[in-house]
């Protein structure tokens, strides 16, 4: 004999609460921009800022003497780019800076140098000096964004990146003697 068989209640349908799931995402999303927000970038640049926009960090004066006459032909405040990491960086990513301000890079050696303007927003004069902190060449108004090597022309220890037309408006010249 078959055992009677005992209606089935029906299943209570589950409500999916929305609500409750739309505010636990916003609050979720909410999260993770608070976390984004907080990581440091690291700035590439000076060690603070963000990657995209390195600030100018001051580290010392520069004055570019006439080579016959001694005379003071400019003044600036200097960022000095003396490890391999920051050589290479340079001045990429930065949006400008300011008439008085340029970037002192301290060569490994007395050589043929070869500088470029990948990620560099800022049309710049690049000055290059020898040992005797004489400027051998100047490349003036160089390519913004360039991967076009831009050569020294002869031995150099130093290089000084200015915004472009700074090498003009002071009159500088190969021969000219540089103190920092």
């Amino acid at each position: 004999m078959a055992q009677p068989t005992h209606p089935r209640k029906p299943r209570k349908k589950s409500k999916t609460n929305w609500s409750r799931i739309f505010i636990i995402g916003l609050l979720g999303l909410a999260l993770l921009a608070f976390i984004l927000q907080s990581i440091p970038t690291g700035g590439r640049g000076s060690g603070r800022g963000d990657i995209r926009d390195p600030q100018f960090v001051d580290m010392g004066d520069l004055n570019i003497k006439d080579a016959e006459s001694g005379e003071s032909l400019a003044e600036l405040d200097i960022e000095i780019a003396r490890t391999r990491q920051q050589i290479e960086r340079g001045l990429m990513w930065r949006r400008s800076m300011e008439e008085n301000q340029g970037m002192l890079f301290e060569m490994d050696s007395l050589e043929q140098q070869s500088f470029w303007m990948l990620n560099t927003y800022i049309p710049l004069d690049i000055i290059y000096i020898d040992a005797d902190r004489r400027i051998v060449s100047i490349a003036e108004n160089t390519t913004p964004k360039s991967t076009d090597p831009i050569p020294s022309g002869a031995p150099a220890l130093y290089v000084l990146e200015v915004n472009a037309g700074f090498a003009e408006r002071h009159e500088l010249e190969q021969g000219d003697r540089l103190t920092w």
